[in-house]
Parts: structure tokens; sequence; C-alpha cells
């Protein structure tokens, strides 16, 4: 094998998953992925989770390809520049390669010296040498982590070189917490362990934020409508994200050594896409073809208050109670987190509504630029009118020490809805709301039959029912959701448009609830507990749900 390959630098080797226009699934090296980027339909991987930190890695390059250090600029300039790109349908590559040479030999993922995403001669002060290659993948089934997996238990001795660096960028961006072994010249040792930082995110910074991009027909596009010139929340609009003189990438930066850091702090958007939660080295087999284990450890501990500024992939929220806890004059922000539970519809709110507090905006940053750009290329060959909202992450589970469940989902959206003035906005996260509420009176009007009179014993029986309709009813309205939203043009009458849209919801949900009376067991005659000391049938139920359904939803002309 040749020197240059077994190091497997990460510009010229093939690594990256990508699916193309044609639906060809195959690795390619950085250098490719941004030449054919505009063929590209999406990024890969051997898990979904993969794609954020793989994308959030490619826009680092971007900012330091065009813009390291650059000189001042107006807003209206960065602006310009951006549309510019996007009329132009593909990247400067002689920036881009230019770039990737002058930076080649860290990219590289047995450099002695500057080991990818990694610290050199990482060691493990115990008798333990290195962790086996299944703790580097989030998918292996183990004792008490994992997620669904088709890997057999105990089968992943080693993996490819361009599987491991997927899954080293993936662990920097998702790691779990918890007690980690400690590493030769780590000071943060206590008792034999080592803990996360104090008052620091646990898990991997991706792991503590709600992560979610836009997604355009091609790489190129989902690049860009991600690649934000300016902020537009956190201090107010116009903080340039690009150009900043101290904002560098993990790979220009001087090796870390092995001990963690407390470094409250990122300069920019290509520091924080990079940063180093982890110290990590990868141990490969002994002629660097295979990866067999890892040495991984805390590095860089990062809070995740007031982030605003640089984190353009999340959606923020108040926190009054934290403000107090630490002694902060301006009431400040953490990231919005998502829900594995709800599908991404349903938390669409904190994304699209335009909630200004003390002059800041809480939506993600990759929304309020795009409302900020999207009217420059409206007269241009690629206009942008549809954009997808794409939601993913990881749950954690037991202190945050291990995965408990994944994020993956995505919202196709007129992009106008962009618009924090968008009076369509209102009216499709009010079709979400009163239909969350109509389907909390599904479930009331299932707990009210299911459970008979006075029989206290089946109450348990009851809300288990209760959760099972309410989760048929979600089913139901997915592709209802998912289609509205997506035809969802606000040059149409959106108000007549959102009344058909609650009349479907309307009968699903009747048809639901009658379907289940039919199916019940439970007697018409027999009385059932409706609170305040009243007893009611379970036509009588049937009857309080149809009219809280007629006051979240409106009457229908007719019932079909």
């Amino acid at each position: 094998m040749e020197q240059s390959r077994s190091w497997f630098n990460l510009v010229d080797e093939p690594w990256v998953s990508v699916v193309y226009d044609d639906g060809t699934a195959q690795d390619v090296s950085i250098s490719t992925l941004f030449t054919d980027a505009p063929v590209i339909r999406e990024l890969g991987g051997d898990i979904p989770q993969q794609k954020l930190p793989l994308l959030r890695l490619a826009l680092a390059i971007l900012y330091r390809a065009y813009y390291g250090g650059v000189e001042q600029m107006t807003d209206q300039d960065w602006r310009a520049d951006w549309a510019q790109t996007w009329v132009d349908g593909h990247f400067d590559m002689d920036e881009v390669r230019s770039y990737l040479q002058r930076f080649h030999d860290s990219f590289t993922l047995f450099d002695p010296e500057r080991p990818f995403f990694q610290t050199p001669g990482l060691e493990y002060v115990t008798e333990k040498e290195y962790d086996p290659v299944s703790e580097i993948i989030a998918d292996v089934p183990k004792p008490d982590k994992y997620l669904f997996s088709l890997r057999a238990k105990g089968a992943v001795h080693d993996i490819s070189l361009a599987e491991a660096a997927r899954w080293l960028v993936f662990l920097e961006s998702y790691d779990t917490a918890g007690i980690k072994t400690p590493v030769a010249g780590n000071t943060h040792v206590n008792k034999g362990k080592v803990y996360p930082p104090k008052g620091a995110v646990g898990t991997g910074w991706l792991g503590a934020i709600g992560g979610v991009y836009l997604e355009g027909q091609n790489l190129f596009q989902t690049l860009m409508l991600n690649w934000c010139l300016l902020s537009t929340g956190g201090r107010g609009d116009g903080l340039p994200l690009a150009g900043r003189e101290n904002d560098k990438p993990l790979w220009e930066c001087s090796p870390a050594g092995p001990d963690m850091r407390m470094l409250d702090g990122a300069e920019g958007p290509a520091s924080l896409f990079t940063w180093q939660d982890r110290r990590i080295r990868l141990v490969p087999n002994a002629d660097l073809s295979r990866v067999q284990g890892m040495v991984i450890c805390y590095g860089d501990g990062l809070t995740a208050v007031n982030k605003q500024d640089f984190e353009t992939m999340t959606a923020w929220r108040e926190n009054a109670k934290q403000g107090k806890k630490l002694g902060l004059s301006q009431v400040p922000l953490l990231p919005q987190t998502l829900d594995s539970s709800k599908a991404l519809w349903r938390g669409l709110e904190p994304l699209l509504k335009f909630t200004t507090e003390m002059g800041r905006d809480l939506r993600p940053g990759v929304v309020g630029w795009v409302e900020s750009v999207r009217e420059l290329i409206a007269s241009s060959a690629n206009p942008l009118t549809t954009v997808a909202i794409h939601a993913q992450g990881l749950s954690y589970g037991t202190q945050n020490s291990v995965f408990d469940d994944a994020i993956d989902d995505r919202v196709d959206i007129h992009a106008s809805l962009l618009r924090h003035d968008a009076p369509a906005v209102s009216t499709v996260l009010e079709v979400v709301r009163v239909t969350d509420e109509a389907v909390f009176e599904l479930s009331k009007f299932v707990h009210s039959v299911e459970q008979s009179a006075g029989d206290k014993s089946k109450d348990a029986r009851a809300r288990a029912t209760s959760a099972d309709v309410k989760e048929e009813a979600y089913d139901e309205l997915d592709p209802l959701f998912r289609r509205r939203i997506a035809n969802f043009d606000p040059s149409q009458d959106y108000a007549a448009y959102g009344q058909e849209w609650r009349d479907e919801v309307h009968r699903i949900l009747l048809a639901i609830g009658r379907q289940y009376l039919s199916d019940s067991a439970a007697s018409p005659f027999a009385l059932h507990d409706a609170g305040m000391a009243k007893r009611i049938s379970a036509p009588g139920s049937e009857a309080k749900y149809a009219n809280a359904l007629n006051r979240l939803l409106g009457k229908l002309h007719s019932v079909r």
C-alpha cells in the first residue's frame, strides 16, 4: 500500500457517503463533494444522524475558503455575494481547491502530528489499551446502550477507514456523556474516573440542541441555504458570521493536548461547527488499512447558554431560571431541543413563528437568513419556491450516558412560509395547535368510555387504550398535514385553505371516534365518570366529544 493512501487523506480519498441525482450511492472525497454538489441529491451515511455533522463540516470549509479573514463588508454586500453564488449554480472551485490544498496535510487520518479531528498520542492510563471499534459505532447493539441495528452483536471487529472517518465526525457531535476512562495528561481525574466539565454540555454539541437544517433540490442548494453570512438573531440583524479572523475550524488550529478544557465560546460558525467536544485517537491495524478501536475522553467544554450568535441550526427559548442561577442581567437563551415522540410538523412553531424577545429572533438562524436573501434570487433562473425543513438528532437516557432514541424527520414547505410576517404562517400553526387540542379531546373521550363506572382498577387499561387511539389518530393525520403544509401557497386564499384543512381533520377524528365506539365492548347504557361528580353514558361521551370538535375545528356543513 502506498504511504499517501495509508494515511488516508480525506481531501482526496472517497469517504463521504452521497446519493447522486440518478439514485447512485457512493463515497466521495471532500474535493469531489464540492465539485459534484450540483448533481448530488443529498448526503448519505451509515445512519441518518451522520448527515448533519458532515454538512456542518462542509460549511466550515466554505466559510474559510471564501472568507478566511476577509475585509469588512456591508450587509448588502454579504447578501449580494451569496446571491451571486446561488445564481452561478456552483461553487468557485478555484477558491475551494486552493483552501483545501493549503490545509491538505491536516486532513490525513493518521498523520503522526496532526491527525484529522484527533489528538495525537492519546493513551489511557489504565491497563486498557483502547476501546473496541464497536464503541465508535452508534448502532452496534451493546448490553446497555444501542440504537436499532441490523448488525449482529459482536460481529464488528474492525471497519474501513472511510467508515471510521464518518463515525469520527459523528462522535465529536453526538457522543454520549457519562464517566470516561482517564487518559495520560488529563488533570481532571476523580478517583480514577473522568466526569463531564462542570456546567458544560456533557454530550457532543449537536446532542444538546434541536438540530435543524434546510434542504434544497440538490447538495449545492442545501449547502447554500445553510451558509448564513449574517446573523439574523442573537445580537440582531447584521452580525457577520463569515470572514471572522479568529473563527478557525479544528484543522486550522494547533492540536490540543490531552487535557480537557472549559472554553465557553466559539469565535464563529466555522469553529463551532467543528468544535472538539472530545479528545479522540483512532487505533488502526498494523498496515493502517482498517480501524480496530479508539481512545476517547472529554475535550473542550461548552455551555449551551447564549450561543445564538453563531449557532444557526436550532431554535431558541428563554430561560429566566438559568439567568438567575448564573446571575445574568438579561434573560439567557437556550437551544430548543427536539421531541422524538412528535412528528416535525407538530413542532413547527419555534421554527417558523417570529418571536422577538429583547430584539432577538428566536427562530433558527438558517430560517432568518433565507428570508433575508430569498427576494434577491426571486427573478433568477433558480428562484427558491419550495424548501424542506429537516430535523435530526439523538435523545439520551440515564444521565445522557446512553443513546435512547433517534430523530430524523423532514417537512416540505413553500419557501414564503419562512417570512416572519407571512399571515399564512399563523394559519398553519393555528391548524396544528387546534389539531393537538382536538386529538387530546379524542383521548379524553376514549378514556371516559373505557373507564367503567366506579371501577378504578381499570384506569390503567383506560389510559393505555386512550394512548393507543391517540397514536392512531396522529398516524392517520400525518400524511394529511405533510401534504397540506407542502402545498400551502400563501398566494391563495389561506383562510379558506385553513378551513378546508380543519374540515379534513374534523372528519378524520370523528371517524376514528366512531370506529372506536363501534369496536368497544363498553355498554351504551353504562355510566362513566365525567368529572364534577357527574355520570355520562357512552353516547353522551360521544356527543360531548363532537361538541369539542365543533368548538375547536368549526362546524362541518356536511359529514362525508
